[in-house]
Order: structure tokens, then C-alpha cells, then sequence
């Protein structure tokens, strides 16, 4: 019914022409009816035929092959509906991905076997390009689990994963800001973790925590000095989502006086509230006089007192954890709250004036930002 020379000669006119992958899905489909799909080795749909939106398909609709979907998109399993063939893609040593074809005719099946194995030869070079500018070498179905947690597309995954009990803290990492060596730290924070790779972003959940191990996760990343926005612990596996949403956000915030590599979320629920109220305060005319004579003694004296006092305060006046933030010594901290209770005449263990003063400076640091963005 269908020459295999035939699709030999579609395929090479359609490396002429741009976006290949496109051109190949296409025109194999107009000449066999069958349905091509491109899968990447992380699960993103790279090209298809256009018939195959009219299937429905949740992952076609995603560009991105779901955790539902998994078995259809990457396993070798026919359906009432198609026969599949699953053609595997490897380059540089690695599966890069998959040709899938769906085609109607099971008569036909040696013939489509045939044209995947063809096709998958042709568009090595294209998959190569993907593999290049990937930095986490995964699984397919670990990225496809991580892809579809981040997303919102988590159904059954907690039923069939018997993995995902205890607590819960989700990290994002935007790829200019790290290296590909960077990656390999996440194995030494915590051994239960799962990565979604995107475009120009990497994110990780780590699961399975308990209290105990949280507050070491945090710890770890500090002490590696990894640049990230993190979450606070969580529960259930549908608040990814909404974590996911709000470290893009945190992350798209730069530049900040003394802005901490490792953005912890109940730090940025300060930052983010004063973002939005700083022209009010502005308009009203208020200041802190306090924080002003402490800042006047860093300028004459070359000292740190103001911004050692806002990591006191985001560290919830734990002396312990705000001398590790600092990299101090626990003496040195104690020694330069001792300075600034002096300078700024207030107890700075109160805590009614320790949410005053950390709401103004949070207020005083998003302001200058604002005054070098429009300068």
C-alpha cells in the first residue's frame, strides 16, 4: 500500500525546510494518514501532525506529554482507537527521545515499523540540539512525573507513586545563574527528589521530609551558596502549583540591597507585601528615625549594623541561624546586636518593634531599588 522509497524521498524534502520536525510530521501524514508525534527525552512534544488535535489529547493540548498520558506516549501500547509504533531516538550515547506513530491499518504494522526506524535515523541531528541544552539527565518518566506535578496535571500520582508521604519543599533555579556542575549538589541536600527542567528555569522537589529534616535542607543549601527561591515545608501535592507560581515570582525580583542568594519564601511574604504598600508609606511621609542613625553609622564607620539586624530579624531573632546566614561567628553576632541596641535605643528582641523595624526596612530596600531602576 505504502513504499518505504517513497517516504525516503518525503522525509529528505522535508529536511529542506523549516521547522523539520514539523515538515517531516506533516507530510508523512498526508501520504500514509498516520499521526506523527516528537517526543524529547524529558517529555516535551517538540512537533506533530495536525490531525492529532483531533483527538483530544491532554498532552497535545500541553505541548508536553503528561503523567496520564505516559503509557500511551512512551510505551509501546496500542489502543482500540490507533496501532503505535514507539521508535526509540538516541545520540551522544543517551535516549534523546521517541518518534511515535499512530496509524490505523494493523496489516501495515512492518511497514510503520520500518518508517520509524527510517524517520528516528533522520532527525538525529534535531534531537541532538535538545539533548545540548539539557542540564539534568533524568529518566523520561521522572521528568514526566515532575513535569506534570509543577503543572497541575498531578491525578494519580500520589495512588500510584507510593513514594509521596511526609512534607514537602520545592526549590526553583534560574539557568542563568548556574552552571551544569551546579545540578549535582541536589543528590548531597536530600536523597528523595524529583527535577522538571524548562526552557530557562530548573525545578526540584524534595519529598519525603520530616520536621527534623527541613530546617537541614535550607541549611545545606546556605552553606552551598546555591542561588534559588525556595518554598516553606508543604503538605499536600497540589499545592505545587501555587508554590511553583509564587517562586517565579520571587525569582523575577533582583537587585535589592544585600539581596540573599537563597530566597526563602516567609522572607518574601514581607518583601512582597511592602512591594505593593511602599507608595503609600511613601505618600504618608513615613520613616523610621531609628533605622536611619543606623544606617548614617555604617556610612561614617564602614560598618555592616543594618543589614546584620535585617538578618536577625528574618531569622526570627534566632541568633544561631542568623550568625550562619552572616557566616560570623556566634560572638561577633552578638557583639554587633550589642552595638546596635546602643545606636538605635530599642529592644530589638521585642517583638512588636522587630516586625516594625523589619517592615521598614523592607520598605527602605524595595525603595531603592526603585530609585536605581529609574536612575
Amino acid at each position: 500500500m505504502y513504499e518505504i522509497e517513497v517516504c525516503y524521498k518525503i522525509i529528505f524534502e522535508a529536511m529542506l525546510e523549516k521547522p523539520v520536525l514539523k515538515s517531516i510530521a506533516e507530510k508523512i501524514n498526508e501520504y500514509t494518514g498516520a499521526k506523527v508525534i516528537f517526543v524529547s527525552g524529558t517529555g516535551k512534544i517538540l512537533a506533530y501532525s495536525h490531525t492529532c488535535e483531533q483527538d483530544g489529547s491532554e498532552s497535545i493540548r500541553w505541548k508536553h506529554v503528561t503523567f496520564s498520558d505516559y503509557k500511551k506516549f512512551c510505551q509501546e501500547a496500542d489502543t482500540k482507537e490507533h496501532q503505535l509504533v514507539l521508535q526509540p531516538v538516541e545520540t551522544m550515547g543517551r535516549l534523546a527521545g521517541y518518534v511515535v506513530i499512530l496509524y490505523s491499518e494493523e496489516e501495515s504494522r512492518r511497514f510503520f515499523e520500518e518508517l520509524g526506524s527510517v524517520i528516528g535515523q533522520a532527525v538525529r541531528h534535531q534531537f541532538e540540539d535538545v539533548v545540548k541544552e539539557t542540564m539534568v539527565l533524568q529518566p523520561m518518566h521522572e521528568a514526566i512525573l515532575a513535569w506534570s506535578l509543577f503543572h497541575g496535571k498531578a491525578d494519580g500520582i500520589r495512588q500510584t507513586e507510593k513514594i509521596w508521604t511526609g512534607q514537602c519543599i520545592e526549590v526553583l533555579m534560574l539557568k542563568k545563574d548556574i552552571q551544569e556542575k551546579n545540578v549535582l549538589w541536589i543528590k548531597e541536600i536530600w536523597d528523595r527528589y524529583c527535577i522538571c527542567e524548562e526552557t530557562d528555569r530548573i525545578q526540584i522537589l524534595f519529598y519525603g521530609l520530616r520536621a527534623k529534616n527541613t530546617e537541614e535542607v535550607y541549611q545545606k543549601i546556605m552553606e552551598k551558596k546555591i542561588g534559588c527561591s525556595i518554598s516553606e515545608p508543604f503538605g499536600k501535592l497540589d499545592r505545587c502549583v501555587t508554590k511553583y507560581e509564587l517562586l517565579k515570582r520571587m525569582s523575577m525580583v533582583n537587585g535589592l540591597e544585600n539581596d540573599p542568594v537563597m530566597k526563602r519564601e516567609k522572607e518574601w511574604s514581607v518583601q512582597g507585601l511592602y512591594t505593593y504598600t511602599t507608595p503609600l508609606f511613601k505618600e504618608a511621609g513615613l520613616s523610621d528615625y531609628r533605622l536611619l542613625r543606623l544606617l548614617q553609622e555604617d556610612r561614617e564607620n564602614n560598618t555592616e549594623l543594618y543589614y546584620t539586624l535585617k538578618v536577625y530579624l528574618l531569622n526570627e531573632n534566632n541568633v544561631t541561624m542568623a550568625a550562619d546566614s552572616l557566616h560570623i561567628h556566634r560572638n561577633t553576632l552578638v557583639y554587633r546586636l550589642k552595638q546596635i541596641r546602643e545606636c538605635i535605643e530599642a529592644d530589638i528582641n521585642d517583638n512588636e518593634t522587630a516586625r516594625e523595624l523589619l517592615a521598614f526596612m523592607m520598605m527602605y530596600d524595595i525603595s531603592r531599588q526603585d530609585e536605581k531602576r529609574q536612575k
